[in-house]
């Protein structure tokens, strides 16, 4: 991978002090810094455009640091990827519109369960309210997920729609809610003595 340098800036930040920054075709790994750093206002599955492409935001813990964005080059489906029949009558379609509004209106409710979670504060220096309320926005979140996750396919082979709008941020999503669940588990294990929730490890295990 190339790294950042006074000659060869990041292509994120423009990090050109040192090589905290590397990258190559297929990923940017952009280093949390004072001076440089990637936008901060970015959550999993938000893309940017970095020299005229779009790049999505895949987690912020990445690299051997802990300490890097990991960008990946969004790609748009194809509009002709899932082939779906046409409804043959206007029950039919009324039926599938609505299914469709359904599935829009729970993906819609992931996502800011997701972003509710995302927002909890430092556990370590958040107050008892802070950090009540943070446990019960991680657990709604790891709830939300473990309901959907079942149901996704189905989502995106009838509703190619939904695919194209949620599809890459909410499997973001999933990824970074099992380790914000970790980090959880593990400072209530550490430092309250509680036991691992079963539903932390399954969200965990299957973000390997």
């Amino acid at each position: 991978m190339k790294a950042s340098g006074r000659n060869n800036p990041c292509p994120c930040c423009g990090r050109n002090i040192n090589g905290s920054c590397r990258w190559n075709d297929d990923t940017i790994l952009c280093f949390h810094g004072e001076t440089f750093s990637p936008p901060s206002d970015l959550r999993p599955g938000d893309t940017i455009t970095i020299n005229g492409k779009p790049w999505a935001l895949i987690r912020r813990d990445g690299g051997f640091s802990g300490m890097a964005a990991v960008f990946k080059p969004h790609r748009e489906r194809s509009k002709g990827v899932h082939k779906t029949d046409t409804p043959n009558t206007a029950q039919e379609l009324l039926s599938r519109q609505t299914k469709r509004s359904q599935w829009a209106h729970i993906l819609d409710q992931f996502h800011n369960a997701f972003d509710a979670a995302w927002d909890a504060p430092d556990f370590y220096t958040a107050t008892p309210d802070e950090l009540h309320s943070a446990c019960a926005a991680i657990t709604d979140a790891q709830v939300k997920a473990a309901a959907l996750k079942p149901h996704l396919r189905t989502i995106w082979r009838d509703h190619d729609d939904l695919s194209q709008l949620h599809r890459l941020r909410v499997e973001a999503q999933l990824k970074s809610i099992a380790y914000i669940a970790e980090d959880l588990r593990q400072f209530q294990q550490n430092e309250l003595g509680l036991p691992c929730p079963a539903a932390v490890q399954e969200l965990l295990e299957a973000s390997q």
